[in-house]
C-alpha cells in the first residue's frame, strides 16, 4: 500500500545494454529437432519439396531469431513511477514509458540495500504502460533495473536488453510483527496523574468530545491525525505528554524481525497518542514524529542482512525458457488442431488409405482437441489413458505388418502409420504452450514426410496448406495478450515481411542443387498389386496377356492409353496410334533422360523388329529386389564416376516393361527381373498403377568434344545387324545420306548434319500420309511426303546412318516434356511415347539422338538449382493466371481495410464520442510530459505554451470531467463541437 502521495523518478539513466539472446519459448526445441528430422527425410527420399520446406524452416529460424532482436533493439525506457514509501508484501503500480516499434515484456528489479530483486513484470505497450507488482525485502532501494524481452512477431527465439535508472530513493519497510518489542513509558517532571489503561491507547474515544462548560482548553487533546470519515480525539488526564521510548537491538539473527517488532510498538504508541522514540542498543534516544518516520526507520535499522545470497553456479537453474506465459488458448488449440489435420491427410492420401481410416485418424484428432480445449480439465493419468487408447486404436487401423518386408517398405508401411499415432497421442498433451509446440513440430515432420512420398499436381497446393496452417497455429500459441490495438501500418509490415521472407527462401535455394536422390539404402520400390506374367521375359500387356504388338484401344494401360505400337515386339513406321494428355510416369531424378525401354535393330522397309525379329532372345533372370545387371550388347566398357538414381512411378497400369534411362545397372524392384541381351528389361509380373520402382544408371560423359574424337566409325566395323539395310532402300537415299554428310569428318557430325537437314526440310506431323503399299517408307518420307511423326524420323535417320557404315538402332520409350519443379519429378503423358536413334560409339556405348526432343547429351546436362526451378514457376504461375492473382491481391488488400475500419468503428461505438476525446486529450497531455494516471486539472498544467493555450487546456478538462462525472451534465452536439474544436486546437 502506498504510503505518500509522491512518486519516485529517474534522476539518471546509464545507455541500454546490448541485446542479447536470453532463450527459447517453452516447446521451441522439438521445432529444431523436427528440422534435423526432416532434414533426414529428405537425405532418403531426395525429393525436392522437402528440400524446400527445409529452406522454409531455415528462414523461419532466422526470421525469429531477427524478429526477437527488433523487438528490443528499439526499445527505451524513460521514466518509471511508482510510491516511494511501502511495506514488505505490498502492492505496486508502476507506470513506465517506453518507446518502441514492438510490444515487450518488462522485468523491474530494485538495487539497493536489500539486494537485487525482482518487484514487478509485465507487457508493456510503446508509450505509457502500468504494471502491478508486490514490494521486495525491506531497505532502501536507489536504483531500478529493467530488463525488457520480446520473441516478435514469430515467438520463439526471446532476446533481453537491460537498461539500469537511478531513482529517489524507494524505502521498503518491513511488516509489523505480531508482538512487540520492549518499551519504556515516560513523562515530564509534571506531577499529575498518569494514563490509568494497562493497555495504552483503550481510554481513546471515537469522535469528536463535546466541551462542557467548565472545562479547561486543556481537556480536549484535538486530534494529530485524521482517519477516513471520522475525527480520532484523545481524552487527556494530565497536559504532560506521553513518551514511548522503545528499545532495538543490533546484531541480532534476523534484524529484519527485530525491526517489524520495534514497528509494531511504535505504531501503537501513536495511535495511543504518545510522542514515540526508538534507541538502539542503549544508545540515544531517536524521536519519531509519525507514521512515515517509523517506515523509514524500520527500513534503514540494521542492513546488514537484507541482502539475499547468491546460489552457487551448479544450484541455478539451466534451460529455462524466458517465456512468461504457459497457458494456450482456445483459438489457439483450435488452429492447432486444423493444422495436424492437414499434415494427416497430406500423409494418408497418397499411402492410399479409405475414408473409414480417415475418419477413425480426424476423429482422434477431434476427440484430443475436445479433452484439451476443454474448461473442465481432466486428471492427467485420465488425459493421458485416453490418448494412449486413441494412438493404439489408430495404429491398428492403419498398421499392416504383413506388408513390412524390408527396410524400404518400413520407410513406406510402418513409419508414417508410427508417426501418426503418435501426434494423435501427442495431442491430448496440447495443455500448454509446451504441448502445443511438440505437437507442431510432430505435424511438421508428418508434412516432410508426405513432401518427400507426394509426387502429384497437388503437392503445392498441399504444402501450401500444411505450412500456411502451422504459421498461423505457432503464430497463436505464442500470441501474448495486447494491450493497445496494432497500428494500421502493420499489417503492411507483415505483408512486406512475408514477402521478404519468400524471396529469402528463393535466394537459398537458388544455391541448392536438385538434389540427385535418395539414400541408397532406402531406394524406394513397392507394387501395389503382384499379376505375374508367362513366359521368360517376353512382353505382357497390363492384363497379363502377351502383347505381340500394334496399337491397343485398351485405355486403362500405358500401352493402350497411348495406343503407341513401339512397346511390342514390332514397330510398323506407318502406326502412331492414339496419343493423348493422360500422364503416365512421373519420374524423380536429377537429369531429364530417355526413359527407354525397347529395342529395334531389324527393318524391313517398313516395320521394325526386336533383334532378330523373334522374341525368343537370350534373357537372364534375377530374383530381386535389388537387382544387379550386366554388361548388354554395345555397353559401354568405360563408365563415368555420375551415378543418376531414377524413381518411377507408375500413374496408369503399365506391361512388364521396366523403363531406365542408359546405362542401368541396378535395378530396385519388388519382382523377378528379366535382363534380354539388347539391354531391354522385362518384370515378370506388370506393374500396375500405383506401383514404384528405382533405377540406378551411369551417366556416361559424352560431350560433342568427346564423341568427336572417335572420330569416323564406319572404319572400325561393327555388328551386322546393326548396319542391316532391307532390300527396298533406294539409291536416292543412300545419295542424300553422303551429300548431306559431305562436309562431315567424324560421326558425330554426320549424326547433327542429318539432325539439322530434318529439322529444315521435315514438317512434324501426326496425321503423316500411310506410304503406299510395295514403296519403301523412307523414301516415301524422305522424297515424297516431308511430314512424319518420330517413327518415322528416327527411321530414316538410322538407315541414312547405316547406309554410311554407321551403326544405329531404333529405342522406344518416354522423353519427359515437363517437370514438377516442386515435387522435383519429370512428367512424361501418353503423347510423350517416342522413338529415337542409337548410335554405338564404342566406350561411351550407346547415345541417344534425336532433333524433335530437347534432351541434352549425358555429358551436356547440368544441375538446375531448385531455386530457379521454383522461381520459374512462381513466374509461370503467375504470369498464366495474372487476372486472378490481381483480383486475389486487391480482394485482400480491400478485406484488410474493412477489417481495419469495421474494429475502429466498433471501438468507437464501445466507447463513445466523449470517451475518445477524453483518450486523445490524455495522449496529448502524456506526449508533453504529464503522468499517465493523473486528473484531467493534472493533465491540463501540461500545456504551458502560452495562457491561451493552458486557458483552453483547463476549459477542456473541466468539461471532460463534467461529462464523466457530473449529474447534471447534458451531452449536446453543440457543446461536443465545441469540445473537439478545443482539442484540435491543443495539438496545432
Amino acid at each position: 500500500m502506498s504510503r505518500s502521495g509522491r512518486r519516485t523518478a529517474p534522476l539518471t539513466a546509464r545507455p541500454p545494454g546490448r541485446p542479447r539472446p536470453a532463450g527459447l519459448s517453452h516447446g521451441a526445441l522439438s521445432l529444431i529437432a523436427a528440422w534435423f528430422a526432416a532434414g533426414t527425410i529428405a537425405l532418403l527420399t531426395g525429393a525436392t519439396a522437402v528440400v524446400i520446406l527445409l529452406a522454409v524452416g531455415l528462414v523461419a529460424m532466422i526470421a525469429a531469431v531477427i524478429s526477437g532482436w527488433r523487438g528490443v533493439s528499439g526499445t527505451r525506457m524513460h521514466s518509471v513511477v511508482t510510491s516511494p514509501l511501502v511495506a514488505t508484501g505490498d502492492e505496486m503500480t508502476w507506470h513506465i514509458e517506453v518507446t518502441g516499434s514492438q510490444p515487450a515484456h518488462l522485468i523491474l528489479r530494485l538495487a539497493g540495500d536489500g539486494g537485487r530483486q525482482t518487484v514487478a513484470h509485465g507487457w508493456v505497450n510503446p508509450g505509457t504502460s502500468t504494471i502491478g507488482g508486490t514490494a521486495p525485502r525491506r531497505g532502501v532501494y536507489r536504483a531500478v533495473e529493467a530488463e525488457w524481452c520480446s520473441a516478435g512477431r514469430v515467438g520463439l527465439v526471446w532476446w533481453r536488453r537491460r537498461c539500469r535508472l537511478t531513482i529517489t530513493e524507494l524505502v521498503v519497510a518491513p511488516r509489523a510483527a505480531a508482538d512487540g518489542a520492549p518499551l519504556a513509558l515516560a513523562t515530564d517532571e509534571a506531577e499529575g496523574e498518569r494514563v490509568t489503561s494497562t493497555h495504552p491507547g483503550r481510554d481513546e474515544l471515537d469522535g469528536v468530545h463535546s466541551w462542557r462548560d467548565g472545562d479547561e482548553l486543556t481537556g480536549i487533546h484535538w486530534p494529530s491525525t485524521l482517519r477516513t470519515g471520522e475525527f480520532v480525539v484523545r481524552q487527556r488526564f494530565r497536559e504532560h505528554d506521553e513518551r514511548w521510548v522503545v528499545h532495538a537491538r543490533t546484531g541480532t539473527t534476523d534484524s529484519t524481525a527485530e525491526a517489524a517488532r520495534v514497528r509494531h510498538t511504535l505504531e501503537r504508541g501513536l495511535a495511543a497518542g504518545a510522542t514515540v522514540a526508538v534507541q538502539v542498543d542503549g544508545g540515544s534516544a531517536v524521536d519519531l514524529v509519525d507514521d512515515a518516520a517509523v517506515l523509514h526507520w524500520a527500513a534503514r535499522f540494521d542492513p546488514h542482512d537484507s541482502a539475499q545470497p547468491t546460489l552457487p553456479w551448479w544450484k541455478r537453474a539451466v534451460l529455462v525458457s524466458p517465456e512468461p506465459d504457459r497457458a494456450l488458448s482456445a483459438t489457439a488449440r483450435r488452429l492447432l488442431s486444423i493444422a495436424t489435420a492437414v499434415s494427416m491427410l497430406m500423409v494418408l492420401e497418397p499411402l492410399g488409405y479409405g475414408s473409414t481410416a480417415v475418419a477413425v485418424v480426424l476423429t482422434a484428432v477431434l476427440v484430443a482437441a475436445l479433452v484439451t480445449g476443454s474448461r473442465r480439465q481432466l486428471p492427467d493419468v485420465y488425459r493421458q489413458l485416453l490418448g494412449l487408447v486413441a494412438g493404439v486404436a489408430v495404429g491398428a487401423v492403419l498398421i499392416d505388418f504383413t506388408a513390412i518386408d524390408s527396410v524400404g517398405a518400413s520407410l513406406r508401411y510402418l513409419l508414417p502409420q508410427v508417426l501418426v499415432s503418435l501426434v494423435v497421442m501427442q495431442g491430448f498433451e496440447c495443455v500448454d504452450r509446451r504441448g502445443a509446440r511438440v505437437t507442431l513440430a510432430c505435424a511438421a515432420v508428418l508434412t516432410a514426410y508426405a513432401a518427400g512420398i507426394r509426387i502429384d499436381d497437388h503437392l503445392s497446393l498441399w504444402l501450401l496448406a500444411a505450412v500456411g496452417s502451422m504459421a498461423i497455429a505457432s503464430h497463436q500459441v505464442g500470441r501474448h495478450r495486447q494491450l493497445h490495438p496494432r497500428p494500421w501500418h502493420s499489417n503492411v509490415t507483415r505483408v512486406v515481411s512475408f514477402l521478404v521472407a519468400a524471396a529469402a527462401v528463393v535466394a537459398i535455394l537458388a544455391v541448392v542443387p536438385v538434389p540427385r536422390g535418395p539414400a541408397q539404402l532406402t531406394l524406394p520400390t513397392w507394387l501395389t498389386e503382384l499379376r505375374p506374367t508367362q513366359g521368360r521375359g517376353e512382353l505382357a500387356a497390363a492384363d497379363g496377356s502377351p502383347l505381340l504388338g500394334g496399337p491397343t484401344n485398351n485405355r486403362t494401360s500405358a500401352a493402350g492409353a497411348s495406343g503407341y505400337p513401339g512397346f511390342s515386339t514390332t514397330m510398323d513406321t506407318s502406326l502412331r496410334g492414339d496419343l493423348g494428355d493422360e500422364v503416365i510416369l512421373r519420374v524423380r531424378s536429377p537429369y531429364p533422360d530417355f526413359w527407354r525401354g525397347q529395342t529395334f535393330s531389324n527393318f524391313d522397309g517398313r516395320t521394325w523388329y526386336v533383334e532378330d525379329g523373334t522374341a525368343n532372345v537370350k534373357a537372364d533372370r534375377t530374383e530381386g529386389p535389388d537387382h544387379l545387371l550386366k554388361l548388354a550388347d554395345g555397353d559401354a566398357s568405360l563408365y563415368g564416376n555420375d551415378e543418376m538414381v531414377q524413381t518411377f512411378y507408375l500413374q496408369v497400369d503399365m506391361p512388364n516393361i521396366v523403363f531406365a534411362a542408359y546405362r542401368a545397372k541396378r535395378v530396385l524392384l519388388n519382382a523377378p527381373l528379366w535382363q534380354r541381351s539388347d539391354g531391354a528389361l522385362r518384370a515378370d509380373v506388370v506393374l500396375p498403377a500405383g506401383s514404384a520402382y528405382t533405377v540406378v544408371s551411369d551417366r556416361t560423359e559424352a560431350t560433342p568434344d568427346v564423341l568427336r574424337r572417335y572420330g569416323d566409325l564406319a572404319r572400325f566395323g561393327s555388328p551386322g545387324r546393326y548396319l542391316q539395310l532391307p532390300d527396298s532402300v533406294t539409291d536416292r537415299t543412300r545419295a542424300l545420306a553422303r551429300e548431306i554428310t559431305a562436309g562431315s569428318t567424324t560421326t558425330y557430325d554426320a549424326i547433327r548434319a542429318i539432325e539439322s537437314w530434318m529439322n529444315a526440310n521435315i514438317t512434324y506431323d501426326l496425321s503423316a500420309p500411310v506410304p503406299p503399299e510395295g514403296t519403301d517408307s523412307v523414301d516415301q518420307f524422305l522424297f515424297e511426303s516431308q511430314t512424319g511423326f518420330c517413327e518415322q524420323i528416327a527411321t530414316a535417320t538410322a538407315i541414312m546412318l547405316r547406309t554410311l557404315g554407321i551403326p544405329a538402332r531404333i529405342a522406344t520409350g518416354y522423353v519427359p516434356s515437363s517437370r514438377d519443379k516442386v515435387a522435383g519429378v519429370w512428367i512424361s503423358r501418353a503423347r510423350d511415347a517416342h522413338a529415337w536413334v542409337e548410335v554405338n560409339f564404342r566406350d561411351p556405348g550407346w547415345i541417344a539422338f534425336d532433333p524433335t526432343a530437347s534432351v541434352p547429351l549425358s555429358g551436356e546436362a547440368r544441375l538446375h538449382t531448385i531455386g530457379a526451378d521454383l522461381a520459374a514457376a512462381i513466374g509461370a504461375v503467375i504470369g498464366e493466371h495474372i487476372t486472378l492473382v490481381l483480383l486475389v491481391a486487391l480482394g485482400g488488400a480491400a478485406l484488410l481495410v474493412a477489417v481495419r475500419l469495421t474494429r475502429r468503428w466498433w471501438r468507437r461505438r464501445r466507447r463513445g464520442r466523449w470517451g475518445l476525446l477524453q483518450d486523445h486529450f490524455a495522449a496529448e497531455a502524456v506526449a508533453r510530459g504529464a503522468p499517465p494516471t493523473a486528473a484531467n486539472a493534472q493533465l491540463a498544467a501540461a500545456f504551458t505554451d502560452d495562457d491561451a493555450i493552458a486557458a483552453t487546456a483547463a476549459a477542456l478538462a473541466a468539461e471532460l470531467d463534467a461529462s464523466a462525472f457530473s449529474a447534471t451534465w447534458v451531452d449536446d452536439d453543440e457543446t461536443y463541437a465545441r469540445t473537439r474544436a478545443a482539442l484540435r486546437s491543443l495539438r496545432v
